[in-house]
């Protein structure tokens, strides 16, 4: 596995985060526990929602925080395991009198602490999890889910496929909700193109071979994978050498796009691959964009910031919105306030549907290549889509 290198840069953060609100005693904070995969391959994931929760967190606060009470933020790991997701978010309820929590970031550790949150009536937030049962067949009135959903992103990408012309696609990917779900929306919506088939993968997987064969002997003209993070890094490495990338038009998933993968592929990204991101650092967009990218860029150390701060940002700022507008950070009263409710985001306003509870939050498509005066390849020409 190809690691991104945050072990010791997500420590410093998470130890910066919990300690946000020392300041003020511990009653007078408004506690927010957050989940994320602080350790593993997808601890980039983990690092990018945390440094968007900082600096929302680090504004709110600056300003007085709500109502006179600064947020103390109370961060565990996920270790992208249900099981260690649900008892990290029953900690942080029965032992630290927590009453919102933001995360999971991935679609079976967040629908299983969703669960939770339902019986423990505790409002959930989740940031970057796309899996439509979230809100879909597991919907109810403490959870909310703003990532666009699987049957969005299915849509999106059918659009992606007809416009490079693909007529028949086989699926890889790992093997777990996400995928499912996605793969699922994708073939409800592609019309006549042929479905060659699925090469699915565990979740974790270190040896690609198998499944590089698979997909280079079928006879389909386009790839959809959904490999992430660690993964995908591996699986592109693995499979260069066979010139899958020069046989196979590419549409990738689980947000490719981000600036850490880049980084980590480095000149190995292969070009032409067709990705999305939550955000691009390198959007010409409006003054809000501007001015959040500034703050993140400060926060991060660099002009070239991650994709997944915007999704931890916009949580807690939704979050905060409605504790101003409850009055009160009773979670009845907060789930209230949610529904129907907007917040002016960095890419334009985000409104939380009052049925749905869905934000369908707007994402970048486009083509990775490289760029000129760029360090690393970016997605261009690239596209907005809401």
């Amino acid at each position: 596995m190809v690691a991104i290198g945050v072990a010791r840069v997500f420590a410093a953060i998470a130890g910066a985060i919990i300690s946000l609100a020392a300041p003020a005693r511990a009653e007078d904070t408004i506690k927010i526990g957050v989940i994320l995969p602080i350790s593993g391959g997808a601890a980039y994931v983990g690092q990018g929602i945390g440094d968007g929760v900082r600096l929302a967190v680090d504004q709110i606060n600056a300003v007085g925080g709500i109502k006179g009470r600064k947020l103390e933020i109370l961060l565990r790991d996920e270790m992208l395991r249900p099981d260690a997701s649900v008892a990290a978010a029953k900690e942080l309820i029965t032992k630290d009198g927590v009453k919102f929590i933001i995360g999971p970031a991935t679609s079976a550790t967040s629908l299983a602490v969703s669960e939770l949150a339902k019986t423990e009536h505790i409002v959930n937030i989740s940031p970057s999890a796309k899996t439509e049962a979230i809100t879909g067949s597991k919907l109810h009135e403490y959870i909310f889910q703003l990532a666009p959903t699987t049957d969005v992103d299915g849509v999106r990408s059918v659009g992606v496929l007809n416009k490079i012309g693909a007529k028949s696609v086989c699926f890889t990917g790992f093997d777990y909700a996400y995928t499912q779900d996605w793969f699922k929306a994708i073939k409800t919506n592609m019309g006549a193109i042929q479905n060659a088939g699925e090469f699915l993968v565990p979740l974790n997987t270190t040896d690609y071979s198998t499944v590089i064969g698979q997909l280079i002997a079928s006879p389909c003209d386009t790839v959809v994978g959904t490999m992430y993070g660690g993964g995908f890094i591996a699986f592109v490495k693995q499979a260069a050498p066979f010139g899958l990338f020069k046989t196979k038009k590419l549409l990738w998933g689980a947000n490719t796009g981000d600036y850490a993968v880049a980084k980590a592929l480095g000149p190995d990204f292969p070009e032409g691959v067709w990705a999305a991101a939550s955000d691009i650092w390198y959007y010409e967009g409006s003054d809000a964009h501007a001015k959040y990218q500034a703050a993140l860029a400060q926060l991060q150390g660099r002009k070239e910031t991650d994709m997944w701060p915007i999704t931890g940002y916009n949580a807690v700022n939704f979050l905060a919105a409605a504790i101003e507008k409850a009055g009160s950070d009773d979670p009845k009263a907060v789930r209230d306030a949610l529904e129907g409710l907007t917040i002016d985001s960095p890419l334009g306003p985000l409104t939380l549907d009052a049925k749905t509870h869905r934000a369908s939050s707007p994402e970048f498509y486009g083509q990775v290549n490289a760029v000129s005066g760029s360090p690393v390849k970016r997605m261009s020409p690239y596209e907005l889509v809401k």
